[in-house]
């Protein structure tokens, strides 16, 4: 494994003192606090797929990383990221069933895949292969304040994306270099799919899965849908909350992947919060891609 920089930030205290998270954060954490208060004592066994995803776990997040994946075993059936696509493209949803995964291929997406293993858990780690084995300092540190509002935070190289591979992990694409879909042409993002699909599949072999960054519908398009499944992938993600729902089997080329952001500081409450309200509010239309055309 290379040696990596001290420069790079190791914990998510510090990325928070990055971002300068103070009064409006404790804010949110208090009223969140107050809303999800009743959700432990709510158990709603309606048969779904729930996804969810990070981008981290710092040293200071392991712990309560993994006590949440501890909470949430005991409320649903973990099944790998492909199992869960399968489930709601063929409607076979007959549980609680959730699935994990992490986008922007930071290197300590390595602790997140351990904990993950040594629970059993297969995950999906979304790369952008561009870069993927960076080490220019002043390049990462500019990225990541530049597209992901944070310090300088270390990537996984190839050797190490093999070793997640190795741990029963699945390898997914974010675009090469975390661009916003909107803002470059059709022509430049169809370019894109292709040669960052065929970088992963160069080092991992078979990829199937897509999320794409920044992950709202406002960041995307119909068109851009359309160019990823001709691209070759089977499935495209947001990270527009919701969760998956029905028994009839869907149009693959029309579904859109619902995955709800966690952070592995947020107590189970707070997931489970978020959780419940999606399956409060799913319905089929939660399946596919709002666009009206695809």
């Amino acid at each position: 494994m290379i040696e990596r920089m001290t420069e790079f930030t190791e914990t998510y205290n510090a990325v928070k003192q990055f971002q300068g998270k103070g009064f409006r954060h404790y804010l949110r954490w208090t009223a969140l606090s107050a809303l999800s208060f009743p959700e432990p004592f709510i158990k709603n066994t309606r048969p779904r797929v729930q996804f969810l995803y990070i981008h981290h776990v710092f040293k200071d997040e392991e712990n309560s990383f993994r006590k949440m994946l501890q909470a949430l075993s005991r409320e649903y059936s973990f099944v790998s990221y492909s199992e869960a696509v399968n489930k709601v493209f063929t409607g076979k949803i007959d549980r609680p069933y959730l699935s994990i995964s992490s986008d922007d291929g930071f290197q300590n997406n390595l602790t997140a895949g351990r904990i993950l293993g040594d629970m059993g858990i297969s995950g999906c780690f979304f790369l952008n292969p561009g870069l993927i084995s960076e080490t220019n300092f002043q390049q990462i540190k500019q990225h990541c304040f530049e597209k992901l509002e944070f310090p300088p935070v270390a990537f996984l190289n190839w050797q190490e994306v093999e070793l997640l591979q190795e741990m029963g992990h699945e390898i997914g694409g974010h675009t090469l270099y975390h661009e916003r879909v909107l803002g470059r042409s059709m022509q430049d993002f169809a370019y894109d799919c292709e040669k960052s699909r065929e970088q992963i599949t160069h080092y991992c072999g078979e990829t199937k899965h897509f999320s794409f960054p920044y992950g709202r519908f406002t960041d995307f398009s119909q068109e851009a849908a359309q160019i990823v499944f001709k691209s070759g992938y089977e499935s495209c993600a947001s990270a527009e909350r919701g969760c998956h729902v029905g028994t009839t089997p869907l149009d693959l080329n029309k579904v859109c992947i619902r995955r709800d952001h966690v952070l592995p500081e947020w107590p189970i409450s707070h997931v489970r919060y978020f959780l419940n309200q999606n399956i409060r509010k799913a319905g089929p239309s939660g399946n596919v891609f709002p666009y009206p055309n695809l």
